[in-house]
């Protein structure tokens, strides 16, 4: 894909993740330097010592995506190692376990909420100013089938990435002037480490690997192909939409 990246900045949370250290790969590859932004110090020390240093650098960010001075830090790194910021994959999330709405505790609901849609709210709000001032953006925010189609007993979940994609129109209409695209992805079974948590058993694989036309689950790498499209100059016309990752599952 030739997609002039070369020597662009992006964040990319969830960096260490299956998807996350796919994006950081293939945008390293392409000459992007990367603020890795993940939970966890120990997965970014693997993640950089995996990606390599040809291309891009990557400058790693340990933090808990709900905690707001994290957004503001992540700018600020940035442009102190970098000197501005040109990309943001809002890609950091979670599961939970699979239990009917009237059996989850608040707790466990706002967690969820706060992890898979108030993170991505507090990253855009961050990372926004700075692009409208240099006229020029790409945001890619990453959503899930669920948000489209609603999965049963994951009700936090699908309504967390609901609210992704209605966010993701919603800002993509207010820039849609401003040379800043704001897109988002749906995928469906993704083979990331969210497939190892416990409460995704081998039942519920089953079930969900029977609804895709395709029969396989999605590669990590797969994803990080269509990021890096919508996080490249090449992508000019499209803002505000959401584009299927579902092998074919899709009835949206």
């Amino acid at each position: 894909m030739e997609n002039n990246m070369n020597g662009q900045t992006a964040i990319v949370t969830g960096a260490a993740g299956g998807i996350g250290s796919a994006v950081v790969t293939k945008f390293i590859e392409s000459g992007v330097n990367v603020v890795a932004v993940d939970l966890y110090q120990q997965a970014l020390d693997v993640l950089i010592e995996e990606v390599g240093t040809s291309g891009g650098e990557i400058v790693p960010l340990a933090g808990d995506v709900t905690d707001p001075l994290l957004a503001i830090r992540a700018v600020e790194l940035s442009r102190s190692k970098f000197g501005g910021l040109d990309i943001l994959v809002n890609n950091a999330g979670m599961g939970s376990d699979m239990v009917p709405l009237w059996e989850i505790d608040l707790e466990t609901w706002r967690r969820d909420i706060e992890v898979n849609l108030t993170s991505q709210f507090m990253m855009l709000k961050a990372v926004i100013p700075g692009m409208i001032e240099q006229g020029y953006g790409r945001i890619v925010n990453t959503a899930s089938a669920a948000g489209m189609e609603g999965h049963a007993l994951s009700s936090p979940y699908a309504a967390a990435k609901g609210g992704v994609i209605a966010m993701t129109k919603a800002v993509g209409k207010e820039l849609a002037t401003k040379g800043v695209l704001v897109n988002a992805i749906a995928p469906a079974l993704i083979g990331s480490g969210m497939l190892d948590q416990p409460w995704f058993d081998e039942k519920t694989k089953k079930q969900l690997l029977e609804r895709i036309p395709m029969g396989r689950v999605g590669e990590p790498t797969e994803v990080a192909e269509m990021i890096t499209f919508l996080a490249s100059p090449s992508l000019s016309f499209s803002t505000g939409a959401v584009f299927d990752l579902s092998g074919g599952r899709a009835t949206y």
